[in-house]
């Protein structure tokens, strides 16, 4: 599977919160590797120790305009790594609580330059993820995230009725793509 990007002029349904029917005006790719913003989100991460949830507030889309992202996300380190992912950022993405073993992403499942898109999801304004790293290595390491994707303005469609008999994507937050 590839990344299966909206087009300009797509017709989307975007479910909880928002309900309501959108255009794509335009749009932009983005790219995002944790470690380069001006506080770092991950700092180092002893043998056997994890990092603890961080949120990644970066990825938050504005809300003035309304903007959606399509993210992607790869992992530079070894598969002993373990990455625990809760979109938005109290619920789990990959997973139950019960099953602490369940629900995990590592750099086999999704390369770090060659993000897996069978775990894409979506996110809009107040919805960002958090990401635990659980270090399963002999070494101490610090966490590297690969985001990318694109970036799309929203349109509020007027007749909403109307809206709802085009083609359109459903879409739904923190979750792959939905037809």
């Amino acid at each position: 599977m590839t990344e299966d990007y909206l087009r300009i002029g797509d017709v989307v349904r975007i479910g909880e919160p928002l309900s309501k029917f959108y255009q794509i005006p335009a749009r932009e790719p983005f790219d995002y590797e944790t470690g380069e913003e001006d506080s770092t989100v991950f700092s180092a991460v002893a043998s056997g120790a994890d990092s603890g949830f961080k949120n990644i507030e970066l990825l938050e889309p504005d809300n003035s305009p309304l903007h959606l992202l399509q993210v992607l996300m790869g992992f530079r380190d070894t598969g002993n790594i373990k990455y625990y992912v809760k979109i938005p950022t109290g619920q789990n993405r990959f997973g139950v609580d019960n099953d602490k073993e369940v629900g995990f992403l590592n750099a086999e499942k999704s390369p770090y330059y060659a993000p897996n898109p069978l775990f894409q999801f979506y996110l809009i304004s107040e919805w960002y993820p958090s990401i635990k790293c659980v270090n399963n290595s002999p070494v101490t390491i610090t966490p590297k995230v690969y985001f990318r994707g694109m970036k799309y303005d929203l349109d509020l469609l007027a007749d909403q009725v109307a809206a709802a008999n085009r083609p359109h994507r459903n879409i739904i937050f923190g979750g792959v793509r939905a037809t």
